[in-house]
């Protein structure tokens, strides 16, 4: 889960805040932007030119989501806004208004999102407050953006004056201004707030009013002490209405008409004040609520702060426990860092003693070699002295003799210091491995110690987990105490206000007594005005007496009038009369006029377009003429492959398609030649019915043929082939319906034949459907298409027959020569007018049936269909309507014989009759569950409904762009032709190739003869080319033999080199050896000729003899030597051959196989060229070089140091004790993925040697 914005979490780089989450441009995938608590990240917010979030320099850095470990997931705390800061000092400011009030007071109700944690119980009065503050919010903020209004603010109390702010008289008009009190702006403020609660005092809330014209001077005596209520602004943006002035009227003229409107507004304006003081009263007691709400905050701060105390002492214990909690981890981190290094210095000890008991190891073998050299050089020197004692016996006591016998003691006693030097080294040597050994023991002991470490450091870590969450869990609570500080801070703010609010409702009260005093004195003005409007009533009942008399002698000359009147209107209606008849005659000659040139034009515009439709017709046959000529041309050149296969085919495509077309066109011209739809909403005969239910036939018809066509359109060659095989079967079937457009042509098309013959194809068409054309979902579209049409066209059918059956009613109904018998029912109530409201059902739906199947034929003209999931649902609703057809149907088969009986005299007409067999009809039709005491054209119509419903429903899911897939499919004789033009080619070639071979042919036939006289000669030829070929073949074996001798010689050759080099090095080292020990004994020697000068004569004699017998000597051991490097030659001969023996024996020669001639008839791209050759077997010369590489990589990994490198972890710990924190290490620079490379490579390796040898035994 991806840590929230806001959230404290810890990276690599130490903790920080979460800022940023989500996409970044500078790399793909999800990015978290952290802000770090100190300088070690990477950028300040923002990454090459684009800011993702803004912090200090080097303190912001990206991570990826698995890098972050979430410490708290709660957002950061917010700190407390500087309002609370401010109120926290007690002292008094001035209010900022009522919108600033209210929105304080609904923040103290509502809560905001930081405080709504708090556990302070709301009292019964905070619903009340709530209440007040949101209607005074509501009233504070202007609706009106239009006209703004001066803002209204509420000053302390000292602010009270006997003036009026120059804001809030400044719209007042200067005549009604208050001479004796002025009230302040909180208390016109406070006042207007009140007012708005009286419905008369507002206009409507879009309004804007135009500001009140200045009053007469007669007004100012009455209406001063209501001026600034009557004309203070509205708080919702407008200004209010300004009352009527109202005057004083002189009593000279007691007929004005302006008395009884004064009085009915003087009226209405005490009405208002008497609401008014009601309101002041509500109001007074909101805010008698409101001054105990807080008190009652008042009494809760004890509480609180006692409850923050308990808080503070609770976190000083928790803020101890992390201290004491973080010492624990810091300790139990230094002994795993100490353990880890102890661990480390064990390893590094053991490597050490594993390579100084390697280097043991090697010395030992070099000191056993020197003394096997020695023990050889002994016993060879012992057998040249024992050869040599047969020698003169006076040559024994030559000076020379005596010298080799010296240095013979000498070398002995060297062999001897030899050979205790190897005893000590080899005692050394063995002390070293028991101390390696101990050391191994004690590496043992310290890796138990190792893994106790590493328990007790795994304990470390959970215990540093769980003080991680103590520490979390007191971080939490000192947050708690931030917010209940936060809410101590709000609650004395809300104090404050209360105050101010007690101070205001103190100033309002004062308000309030001076408008009881101006409500007083506004009364007593009333009631004299009342007085002088009585008197003026009494002067006006005078006035009106006087006109009522005048008034009736005005009506006695209206009736005179009205008779004068009414002999004018009778010859004014004879002379209308005569003027209507004048005109009728005038605009039937008109209409007629209109109507010839109506029908001369039509017939000039119809003469045009028959003319260019001739026009058009004849270029079209040119055209059809001139692509049949270019059909005969190009036939000839098609591939007799497209004519044989793919030509029956085509044509079937081309069939089905043309017979759709012209069913189609059948369809059109009849539809259009009896008016059909609109001919249905009139008078109806039989024979519309009939066409209705043929074009139905037809459409089926169609659809299927269409179906056919986008199948062969769509489908794979396979199936285009084999539907193509039907064609010479089915073509004789179009000549029927060219029949039928031939008769339609010269107008004597018979309805009864085309469905007789629709019918038939009709069913041989649905056996096609299910031999050949089963299984294909190319056609989905059409099929769609097809369920449309058949829904649209019994709906048709529907109408016809409810039509036929409404217009022979009504015939009958007006026919006077026929007996009616009712029955006591209206036949227009009962039959005629359900008829009718079933054919408007009928028109409503097929309204919705076209825009559904023009929306299925524009899906079909772009390649698309309908999704499958919609198939069942137009399937459902194609089905349904079969049932009205049948009721429609049977209703005019059951009336019209009735009618014919009532028309013949044979029986009267019944419309009882006629309803009882709707009635049957619709229970075996449509309405088989009809209830009891319902009309069953109400059933029927409830069924057209719900058709209509579903087809609705339908509608919207088909014109979903979602709804709709296309439809891809390659063409069928696309494919064909790539096919035909592919074997056209490979047959072109095999001709060509035939051709070639034809004329090889003809020559050899030539050659034939020619050869013929030949043969005898080439028997004996080819008897003796066998016998020489016996022997090619023998020479051949022979030669095999030698290679494979030669390969095996030159292998021998490059291993007796490589021996010879080896014996070469061991020469030169001999040799150098020999040199040495010549200069050692030419100085042993002038040692000796200088320590015995006197025995001068003796000297050559015996000198001779011991020269003699050192020569030998010297010959005998260069023997030795020589004959201890052939041993060593032989052995590693030996050896060599061992080698060369204990190989597998060489394969028998693979013979080779001759070449294939070329096969004219395949291609280069065939499937068998592409096919992959098997891997070729091994063979010894790669054999032998995957040896030399192998042996070259172990001897590579065999020489290479086995140490693991410990200074990038010295070196990232020491960063990590310098910076803090964990730092991030390589996963390839830790020591055990070192050592496991080392085993993985070691194991590689292995595998390879298995696997050489698994094929050389193979081979």
């Amino acid at each position: 889960m991806d840590p929230p914005v806001g959230a404290l979490v810890e990276v690599s780089a130490g903790r920080g805040i979460v800022r940023f989450a989500g996409a970044t441009s500078f790399s793909a995938g999800k990015w978290i932007g952290i802000e770090l608590a100190e300088p070690k990240g990477k950028n300040d917010g923002s990454l090459q030119g684009l800011t993702y979030f803004s912090c200090k320099p080097n303190h912001g850095v990206f991570v990826r989501p698995s890098q972050v470990k979430v410490i708290n997931a709660e957002p950061e705390p917010q700190p407390p806004r500087t309002v609370a800061r401010t109120v926290m000092s007690h002292q008094r400011t001035p209010s900022t208004g009522v919108s600033r009030a209210a929105s304080l007071r609904s923040n103290g109700a509502s809560g905001s999102s930081s405080r709504s944690s708090s556990p302070v119980k709301a009292t019964p009065s905070t619903s009340a407050s709530a209440i007040a503050s949101a209607r005074t919010s509501r009233l504070a903020a202007p609706s009106s953006p239009a006209k703004r209004i001066p803002s209204l603010t509420l000053q302390p109390r000292k602010s009270f004056s006997r003036q009026l702010p120059a804001e809030s008289s400044a719209p007042l008009s200067p005549a009604l201004q208050t001479p004796r009190i002025g009230p302040s702006s909180s208390q016109e403020a406070l006042v207007q707030v009140q007012r708005t609660s009286s419905p008369l005092a507002l206009p409507p809330q879009n309004a804007v009013v135009e500001p009140p014209p200045p009053p007469s001077p007669v007004a100012h005596t009455f209406l001063q002490p209501p001026a600034p209520i009557d004309s203070s602004p509205s708080l919702n943006g407008t200004k209010l209405a300004p009352s009527p002035s109202i005057s004083r009227v002189p009593s000279h003229e007691p007929t004005s008409p302006i008395t009884r409107t004064e009085d009915s507004a003087m009226h209405a304006k005490i009405r208002v004040l008497e609401a008014k003081r009601a309101d002041d009263a509500r109001h007074i007691r909101e805010l008698e609520t409101r001054l105990a709400d807080a008190e009652s905050f008042v009494a809760l701060r004890p509480k609180l702060q006692a409850k923050l105390q308990s808080l503070q002492s609770e976190l000083i214990a928790t803020k101890r426990a992390l201290a004491d909690a973080e010492q624990l981890a810091n300790l139990g981190e230094t002994r795993g860092a100490d353990s880890q290094e102890q661990l480390e210095m064990a390893m590094l000890d053991k490597e050490v003693a594993e390579e100084k008991a390697e280097l043991a190891e090697q010395e030992l073998e070099e000191v056993k070699e020197r003394l096997a050299h020695v023990e050889v050089e002994l016993g060879v020197m012992k057998e040249g002295g024992a050869s040599g004692g047969d020698g003169d016996s006076n040559a024994k006591t030559s000076l020379a003799y005596i010298q080799l016998e010296k240095q013979n003691e000498r070398l002995k006693e060297a062999l001897i210091r030899l050979r205790d030097m190897s005893q000590e080294t080899e005692q050394e040597q063995r002390r070293r491995i028991a101390e390696m050994e101990k050391d191994i023991t004690s590496i043992d002991d310290l890796q138990g110690q190792y893994e106790q470490t590493l328990i007790k450091l795994s304990n470390a870590e959970t215990q540093i987990s769980s003080l991680q969450q103590q520490l979390d869990d007191a971080l939490g609570a000192e947050d708690l105490l931030v917010q209940l500080t936060e809410r101590n801070l709000s609650l004395s703010e809300k104090i404050e206000e209360q105050r101010i609010t007690i101070e205001d409702l103190e100033a309002l009260k004062e308000l309030t007594d001076e408008l009881e005093e101006n409500h007083i004195q506004v009364e007593r003005e009333l009631r004299d005005e009342i007085l002088e409007r009585e008197k003026d009533l009494r002067e006006e009942k005078v006035r009106v007496g006087l006109l009522e008399d005048i008034v009736s002698d005005a009506d006695g000359t209206i009736a005179r009038f009205r008779e004068v009147v009414a002999d004018m209107q009778g010859e004014l209606d004879s002379l209308r009369s005569a003027t209507q008849t004048a005109q009728h005659e005038s605009a039937t000659a008109a209409h007629q006029t209109a109507t010839m040139m109506s029908l001369n034009l039509k017939l000039q515009s119809s003469a045009a377009k028959n003319q260019a439709r001739a026009v058009e017709l004849e270029i079209k046959k040119l055209e059809a003429r001139e692509r049949g000529e270019l059909l005969g041309i190009v036939q000839p050149y098609l591939p007799q492959q497209y004519v044989e296969s793919d030509s029956d085919a085509t044509n079937c495509y081309l069939f089905f398609a043309r017979l759709g077309y012209k069913t189609d066109l059948i369809n059109t011209i009849v539809g259009l030649a009896h008016g059909l739809p609109d001919s249905l909403n009139g008078v109806v005969s039989e024979t519309l019915v009939g066409i209705c239910e043929m074009r139905g036939r037809a459409a089926s018809f169609s659809t299927l043929c269409k179906r056919f066509a986008t199948i062969l359109k769509r489908c794979d060659p396979t199936s285009f082939l084999n539907i193509g095989r039907i064609y010479p079967e089915i073509a004789p079937m179009e000549k029927r319906i060219d029949l039928h457009i031939d008769l339609l042509r010269r107008d004597e098309f018979r309805e009864m034949e085309f469905v007789t013959d629709v019918l038939k194809m009709l069913a041989q068409f649905d056996h096609l459907a299910e031999t050949y054309f089963d299984g294909f979902e190319q056609d989905l579209g059409e099929r769609e298409l097809g369920y449309a049409l058949s829904y649209d066209h019994d709906l048709d059918v529907f109408a016809a027959s409810i039509g036929l059956t409404k217009t022979s009613v009504a015939v009958i109904l007006n026919d006077e020569d026929v007996v009616l018998d009712m029955g006591g029912y209206d036949p227009e109530e009962e039959l005629i007018e359900p008829l009718q409201k079933l054919l408007e059902q009928c028109k409503s739906a097929k309204v919705l049936s076209k825009k559904l199947t023009k929306r299925l034929d524009d899906v079909i003209q772009e390649s698309s269909a309908l999704k499958s999931h919609l198939l069942p649902q137009l399937k459902t609703l194609s089905n349904a309507v079969p049932e009205l057809v049948n009721f429609g149907i049977s209703l005019a088969q059951q009336v019209i014989p009735h009618l014919s009986d009532a028309r013949s005299a044979k029986a009267p007409f019944q419309l009882a009759t006629v309803l009882s067999y709707a009635k049957q009809t619709a229970l075996s039709t449509v309405a088989k569950d009809m209830k009891h005491g319902t009309s069953c054209f109400e059933a029927v119509g409830e069924a057209i409904a719900q058709l209509s419903a579903e087809c609705n429903k339908l509608l919207p899911l088909a014109m979903e762009p979602e709804s709709v897939f296309k439809i891809s499919g390659t063409p069928p004789w696309v494919v064909r032709i790539e096919e035909i033009r592919a074997s056209m080619a490979i047959n072109a070639e095999a001709e060509r190739k035939a051709a070639q071979l034809q004329e090889e042919i003809q020559g050899l036939v030539r050659s034939l003869k020619t050869k013929d006289q030949t043969i005898q000669e080439s028997g004996v030829k080819i008897e003796h080319m066998e016998r020489r070929m016996e022997a090619a073949k023998k020479q051949a074996d022979a030669i095999e033999d030698l290679k494979i001798a030669l390969s095996t010689a030159r292998k021998q050759e490059r291993a007796y080199e490589e021996a010879m080099e080896q014996l070469q090095a061991d020469l030169d080292t001999f040799e150098q050896d020999n040199a040495k020990l010549k200069v050692l004994a030419a100085g042993s020697e002038r040692q000796a000729a200088g320590a015995q000068p006197v025995d001068s004569e003796n000297i050559p004699m015996e000198g001779n003899v011991e020269t003699s017998h050192l020569l030998e000597q010297i010959e005998a051991l260069r023997g030795t030597v020589r004959f201890l490097r052939t041993e060593n030659s032989y052995l590693k001969g030996q050896d060599l051959l061992k080698e060369i023996q204990a190989l597998p024996p060489l394969p028998d020669p693979v013979s080779r196989v001759r070449t294939p001639p070329l096969d004219p008839s395949g291609q280069s791209d065939t499937d068998e060229s592409d096919t992959e050759l098997p891997p070729a077997p091994p063979t010894i010369r790669s054999l032998a070089t995957e040896t030399k590489v192998l042996y070259r990589d172990v001897i590579k990994f065999s020489s290479s140091p086995r140490v693991v490198d410990l200074s990038a972890l010295h070196a990232k710990r020491a960063e990590s004790d310098c910076k803090g924190g964990k730092i991030w290490m390589r996963r390839k620079a830790t020591p055990a993925q070192q050592v496991l490379d080392r085993k993985m490579e070691a194991e590689r390796l292995s595998r390879r040697v298995r696997g050489l040898l698994d094929r050389a035994n193979a081979l």
